[in-house]
């Protein structure tokens, strides 16, 4: 199944390590000759399944099989079907040591964008354990893509709306949950004891060469999975034809990378109600780059480099048996979890008095965790009231550092940092309670979450040879936050199902922001242990159904939302004018507020004849307020459409086209109003499968079919790119691209 399934649902699934093997949470369109949509189920409070029609949020499912009928490379090309929902990945263009040019297109794929917001502002779950957090400062930018793999997993999932009710911190705005392949997921396939793919793909938009193999084995006790992926390529095409060096140069600068990833389990059930399941998990990302753009006005040469490495380890637990009085399902687990970024520049050209060259720079990242969560389910009640009771705790252990280096850095004195900020533990503690009533049409979901964290920084002489002499040591810090959740929703018909939340987010300060310090001549960045918190508040009003329409079946849902976010945390200016005497200081602060709302909406109508019409839109609008001026949220994306129609009459094969629009930025939106902003665009897609035998099928695809020259406003925004620039086609998105694989499985 290709089509995009945008599911509407009370919360998120549970992991995959903490989740006894359920049916794919997805749209189960009917084959040929179907006639109708089957129900959809989701998990809907971290702890089982839940039919679409009581829940009273909204979240998107991409399965494998989507991702695999659009060849999809990388979470972009996951999410790229999905209204509302961006993956932010600026161009691979930079120049400098410092400021924003120095780190465009550094992160890769920088994080994803739910409802106007982005970075850490969005949960970001693999298997329901946090994900690396991103980072930026100098020449340095971790992106929260580096350690993904499409080819690990079975579905994602992206709840739009506040998720700290149930998740804690970081989901603000939503959260998106990456679920890998079980060992069952493969023997299903066949139903037999064992199972093999192996599949080849290239893609001409950054023509890469993909190989990805997996493997499983098992019974009713014991099972087994290995996938490996591994993927080589160059840099992303785009529309530009200017090939000069310089700052006019508009082609792209060249680069190539190598992806690599791992994923192992194993999994015991030594009974019908108990289950232990061993996750092992790696990934591997380099490339390396010469930014042709970059050079002139004394710079004869500039090269970059970057690793990322990514392991993680899980043991999970689950007791699930609903003969019990009390509780019904118990879940456990352990996951240590690491990413390692090591990031290099290299300059060279003419030296001035105040400037050296060549000059190097090297910064490595890391963020370590461990984590463990404990989760019981209690169903009880009356014929006329039944309740669903999710309770659990969940406890992290997280050290974050970073290290710099560069040329001439023999100390960490002077002029020469060493540590943006100090190595720092970061501790968090969360517990919480959800209850699912019933009685008769009405389901209403009261959920509370509270939070508890503490930034504990350690002793540095690299951070303290700076900080302390500045009178600007590091600091603690910690506070608390209780995250509610309330909704209703009323089952007047199949067809007609109507539900209001609230939900209220929560972000706490991270290390760099609290204690991130900077210092020479003319400017510095100090700490700030006064952070409070970043809040949401958010009301969702929706509407759903799913009915019979003419020849098919026809799923549909609406909402509405309106957000207000307080506590903003930017570094803005604090003081100074950039000169010896009186340097500029930039801090992180508490400066803004913010109100977002929006519509969405979607419809899947499943005809008899094979072929089904999906459609879906997401407009957003935004505000910002500081300091008594309010203006345009530059994060917020354009409305977006998308519509794709499928014909798949046999098993044999199915057909696909796509048609994606996306509306112009408006210039009332951004702060500055002779920035460049995107253009409205319709871009085609096409793509095919077909099975050539019951175990090889061949897929292909063609994105961007009328070869239009469009820009994303996602992957633009912030880079301060003039309406007036001559090098704007070097920021725009890859022209017409194929994409195909083979896939050979037994």
């Amino acid at each position: 199944m290709a089509l995009q399934q945008w599911l509407c649902a009370g919360a998120f699934a549970q992991s995959s390590d903490q989740q006894s093997s359920q049916p794919d949470p997805s749209i189960i369109l009917a084959q040929a000759g179907g006639k109708k949509l089957q129900d959809v189920v989701v998990t809907a409070n971290r702890s089982g399944s839940t039919d679409l029609d009581h829940a009273a949020a909204t979240v998107s499912v991409i399965t494998s099989e989507e991702m695999e009928d659009h060849n999809a490379r990388d979470i972009k090309d996951a999410l790229r079907y999905e209204p509302g929902v961006e993956v932010r990945r600026s161009v691979y263009r930079m120049s400098g040591i410092t400021g924003a040019t120095a780190t465009t297109g550094r992160g890769g794929n920088e994080g994803i964008s739910i409802r106007g917001l982005d970075g850490n502002r969005v949960l970001m779950l693999e298997d329901g354990i946090s994900m690396p957090r991103a980072f930026s400062q100098g020449v340095a930018s971790v992106g929260r893509g580096a350690t993904t793999d499409t080819e690990l997993y079975r579905r994602i999932e992206v709840l739009r709306g506040p998720a700290s009710s149930l998740y804690g911190s970081d989901g603000l705005t939503g959260a998106v949950n990456f679920i890998t392949k079980d060992p069952s997921d493969l023997l299903d396939v066949f139903g037999k004891s064992s199972y093999f793919s192996f599949k080849p793909s290239y893609d001409s938009a950054d023509h890469s060469f993909g190989a990805a193999a997996s493997a499983a084995w098992g019974g009713d006790q014991w099972q087994a999975m290995l996938v490996l992926n591994v993927r080589h390529g160059e840099e992303t095409d785009n529309k530009g034809s200017n090939d000069v060096r310089g700052s006019a140069r508009t082609t792209p600068d060249p680069m190539s990378y190598t992806n690599r990833s791992a994923l192992g389990k194993l999994v015991y059930r030594p009974n019908g109600v108990d289950s232990f399941k061993l996750t092992l998990q790696a990934t591997e990302e380099r490339d390396s780059g010469e930014s042709l753009s970059a050079l002139g006005t004394g710079i004869t040469d500039y090269r970059t480099s970057s690793k990322a490495k990514g392991q993680r380890a899980t043991l999970a637990y689950e007791h699930a048996d609903a003969e019990q009085p009390w509780i019904q399902k118990i879940k456990a687990s352990l996951s240590y979890r690491n990413a390692d970024t090591d990031q290099t520049t290299y300059e060279a050209g003419t030296s001035t008095p105040s400037l050296v060259r060549p000059r190097f720079r090297e910064v490595s990242y890391r963020d370590q965790m461990l984590a463990g969560s404990v989760l019981a389910e209690s169903n009880f009640g009356t014929d006329a009231w039944r309740h669903k009771l999710v309770y659990g705790l969940d406890l992290s252990l997280s050290t974050l550092q970073v290290n710099a280096n560069g040329t001439g850095w023999s100390s960490c004195t002077g002029t020469q940092y060493c540590q943006y900020f100090p190595k720092t533990e970061y501790t968090q503690l969360g517990a919480y309670v959800q209850d699912e009533m019933r009685t008769g049409a009405l389901t209403t979901i009261a959920g509370l979450r509270f939070d508890a964290y503490e930034l504990k920084p350690k002793a540095s002489a690299k951070y303290d040879a700076q900080a302390v002499a500045n009178g600007q040591p590091a600091v603690s810090s910690r506070d608390s936050a209780f995250s509610p959740r309330l909704a209703f929703l009323v089952e007047v018909t199949p067809g007609f199902i109507p539900y209001v939340q609230y939900a209220r987010g929560f972000r706490s300060p991270s290390p760099q922001e609290v204690n991130s310090f900077f210092n020479n001549t003319v400017y510095r960045q100090v700490s700030n242990p006064d952070l409070k918190p970043e809040t949401s508040n958010t009301v969702e009003l929706g509407v759903r159904g799913k009915l019979a329409a003419g020849p098919g079946a026809l799923r549909y849902s609406v909402a509405a939302y309106k957000g207000n976010y307080r506590n903003f945390i930017d570094l803005v200016t604090v003081g100074g004018n950039l000169t010896v005497a009186n340097p500029t200081i930039f801090q992180y602060r508490n400066a803004a507020k913010a109100e977002i709302h929006g519509l969405e909406a979607r419809i899947d109508y499943q005809l008899d004849n094979g072929f089904t019409l999906k459609s879906g839109f997401a407009w957003t609008k935004g505000t910002t307020t500081s300091n008594g001026v309010e203006q345009g949220l530059e994060s917020v994306a354009p409305l977006s459409v998308v519509t794709g129609l499928r014909y798949e009459r046999s098993r044999q094969g199915f057909a696909q086209a796509d048609l994606i629009y996306n509306a112009a930025k408006k210039k009332a939106d951004i702060p500055t109003a002779t920035n460049f902003v995107s253009p409205s665009f319709f871009v085609a897609d096409l793509s095919g499968g077909y099975h050539l035998t019951p175990n090889m099928t061949v897929t292909a695809g063609i994105r961007n079919l009328f070869d239009r020259k469009y820009w994303s406003w996602t992957d633009i925004r912030g880079l301060s790119l003039a309406d007036s620039a001559i090098n704007k086609d070097a920021y725009t998105e890859p022209g017409r691209s194929f994409n195909v694989s083979l896939k050979i499985e037994y």
